[in-house]
């Protein structure tokens, strides 16, 4: 499965500033209708659904944030549970539950962890290139991955890093196509403590127990080239949400939403629309 390479980044809507109760959240918003929320995963921001922002908002209001310590976003508590208090704190303010959520990576984590806590606000739900958290105990130490990132950036620089991180989301993508050099500029972006604290509260989260419970209609996206989520770390989110309907996207790895959006976007529409259940 491959992109069509006349495709073109969309221009994202500008950013928002939305004052919630538990501080400052940024994120993007475009279209009319029932609402779609898009929560990004670790290494993105809200500007990673570019595609999903032009395309959905034909039919939908599109709504993408960006996580604690993201974007312009506030930090928050290196805990799974503030983060999806933060998100039902920004949902309270942007309104449009119940809503459809696609979370994509930690997006996914912190979407599941949010529409089970919170099942009244959330009606169908789209868990792409996801897991259920590391389950470490906190006095796991820092994951040595992270630490290795921090010290790569470091050594080689924003735009450097951003290269790197694009190529484990797109690895074998053609590097001059402008989906990749986006990928790489957001990536760039990410704010060092916002991926700290994200990475850690990661580590440290697990949605086992609470998964069982989603109540709706579930999707789950894979991506069958995917080397950023550990083969465990799948198998542990596919035996945990047993009514979910899993999809396996062939070719593909861990940002089909930048390396095939046609494709991608025909699942989640195909989903919302009721007609992949």
């Amino acid at each position: 499965m491959t992109s069509n390479k006349n495709l073109k980044v969309p221009e994202c809507p500008p950013l928002k500033i939305a004052q919630t109760k538990l501080g400052k959240v940024s994120y993007r918003e475009k279209g009319q209708g029932k609402t779609l929320l898009l929560l990004h995963g670790n290494l993105g921001s809200s500007r990673s659904w570019a595609f999903q922002l032009e395309d959905f908002s034909s039919a939908f209001r599109v709504v993408a944030w960006d996580a604690p310590g993201y974007g312009q976003s506030d930090d928050q508590a290196v805990d799974i549970d503030a983060y999806a208090a933060a998100f039902a704190a920004f949902l309270d303010v942007v309104g449009g539950a119940p809503a459809a959520l696609v979370g994509h990576s930690m997006g996914g984590s912190v979407g599941a962890r949010f529409a089970a806590l919170h099942p009244d606000k959330v009606d169908r739900l789209v868990l792409s290139c996801s897991h259920p958290g590391y389950a470490e105990p906190e006095t796991a130490p820092v994951s040595a991955k992270f630490e290795s990132r921090m010290e790569e950036l470091k050594r080689i620089g924003r735009e450097a890093y951003g290269l790197a991180r694009a190529r484990d989301l797109l690895p074998g993508f053609d590097e001059t196509r402008p989906e990749f050099l986006y990928a790489a500029e957001v990536a760039a972006e990410t704010r060092p403590e916002g991926l700290r604290r994200a990475s850690r509260m990661l580590q440290l989260a697990d949605n086992r127990p609470l998964m069982p419970g989603l109540k709706g209609p579930i999707l789950i996206l894979t991506g069958e080239i995917d080397k950023v989520v550990a083969p465990r770390l799948k198998a542990d989110l596919l035996a945990s949400v047993p009514c979910g309907k899993h999809i396996e996207m062939p070719g593909l790895a861990h940002a089909p939403y930048f390396q095939a959006p046609e494709y991608y976007n025909g699942l989640i529409r195909d989903f919302l629309s009721g007609s992949l259940e």
